[in-house]
């Protein structure tokens, strides 16, 4: 019986001082590893290039959800099965990876990380998370407590009907809804919530400005 071919995705801007300790950390389990550098101004690729894994770069910067589909992609193009995406920044901790790639051989389609979004949460995040997650649960019947978290994995047939269009933080909402809508099997796995930046990710401003995207995935799309 073949092994499935599991592919680490680690989409990074600007993080040169973080991702080192990322990778240490990713490198650990042997699984292959492509970071996309999208289009950073500081060392990013030069710390990358000290661990034995695969970058691809963009001469500038594109968002976080191109970032991911280059990676994604270009996994694909190398003959993995599923693939698991996670940050560059810290925030997602590694050792959670067997956690997710468990799932996908129990045969599940695609594996949400879930935060426990408790009081350490910025509130800005937290609203953000809440409308865009209430929202979705009522349009498209599918809930996530922790709509706007990056940590996902999924298999290579499923990518096909939930492939993005969004460039930046909207591809999370636009997975979860994707998912929705083609019925495909999923199931979470629990994970630390840990923010090293107060102000950085995708807020209630954010979930707001991509309300425009969600009407359009559910009566055009």
């Amino acid at each position: 019986m073949k092994k499935t071919k599991i592919d680490i995705v680690i989409p990074a801007y600007n993080e040169a001082e973080r991702i080192g300790a990322v990778l240490k950390e990713v490198t650990k389990y042997k699984f292959d590893v492509i970071v996309v550098d999208d289009g950073s101004w500081d060392e990013t690729a030069k710390v990358v290039k000290r661990y034995k894994v695969r970058l691809l770069k963009h001469g500038i910067n594109l968002g976080v959800g191109a970032a991911r589909k280059t990676g994604v992609e270009a996994a694909w193009k190398l003959g993995a099965d599923a693939v698991v995406m996670l940050d560059a920044d810290g925030q997602h901790d590694p050792n959670n990876i067997p956690d997710f790639i468990g799932k996908i051989e129990e045969g599940y389609d695609i594996v949400f990380g879930s935060r426990n979004l408790g009081f350490n949460v910025p509130l800005v995040r937290f609203l953000g998370n809440k409308f865009a997650a209430v929202l979705i649960s009522v349009l498209f019947g599918i809930y996530r407590g922790d709509l706007l978290c990056g940590y996902i994995a999924f298999t290579k047939s499923a990518y096909k009907k939930i492939v993005w269009e969004s460039t930046g933080y909207g591809v999370e909402t636009e997975i979860v809804v994707k998912t929705g809508k083609n019925k495909l099997k999923y199931d979470e796995v629990p994970i630390e919530a840990k923010y090293l930046d107060k102000y950085k990710g995708a807020s209630i401003l954010d979930a707001i400005s991509i309300l425009p995207s969600i009407l359009k995935w559910k009566f055009l799309v």
